[in-house]
């Protein structure tokens, strides 16, 4: 039996071969439910655990990829501690890209340091997720988004909030969720 699958909206749409009772190789075309991401409704004083929300979505399964990043060191060099959200989701996916198109950095650039920005990923469009690296809580940094022209676009949550609406929230201005109905995280290594 040879079966592909594609996700479209609330179902799985499969089609391939098998082979009936007598031996027969047949096509087939299955079609399953498939569980959706919740959307993004959240009320004001609701507490939700973003990363937990962006593991579902990417239907991520995968032990911790860096569960051994050495925080103190890399804090140190770069000279500030880092949003917590953020080396979480280092130590969980790992390097890769969200849907193949967010490269998640494993460590800051800090090309853009002298306008007090940290970039924390980027896009094949050469946009650029940074933090506004104000004041000393960083889990309280909002984003910025420098886009390839160099328009800046300020949003008042943080790391993984930011990449959970971008996936699921098809209003977003730097949404995913109009090319794609289901989400992933694109592993570029395999952990030993």
């Amino acid at each position: 039996m040879t079966i592909r699958a594609w996700a479209y909206g609330d179902q799985w749409i499969g089609t391939g071969t098998a082979r009936d009772a007598k031996g027969t190789v047949r096509p087939v075309l299955v079609v399953a439910h498939r569980e959706v991401p919740e959307l993004l409704a959240v009320a004001p004083d609701e507490d939700v655990d973003w990363m937990e929300r962006l593991i579902r979505i990417t239907g991520w399964t995968h032990p911790a990829q860096r569960p051994d990043v050495d925080w103190p060191e890399v804090e140190s060099r770069l000279g500030t501690t880092l949003p917590s959200d953020y080396k979480r989701m280092v130590e969980t996916f790992g390097e890769g890209a969200f849907d193949g198109y967010l490269d998640l950095n494993q460590e800051p650039w800090t090309a853009l340091r002298a306008d007090g920005l940290l970039i924390w990923a980027g896009t094949e469009h050469e946009d650029l997720y940074c933090w506004k690296a104000d004041g000393d809580d960083p889990d309280r940094w909002p984003v910025m988004v420098r886009s390839f022209d160099g328009e800046e676009l300020h949003f008042d949550y943080q790391t993984a909030e930011f990449v959970c609406r971008i996936l699921i929230d098809p209003h977003h201005p730097f949404t995913m969720a109009r090319y794609f109905d289901t989400h992933w995280f694109m592993n570029y290594r395999e952990s030993d």
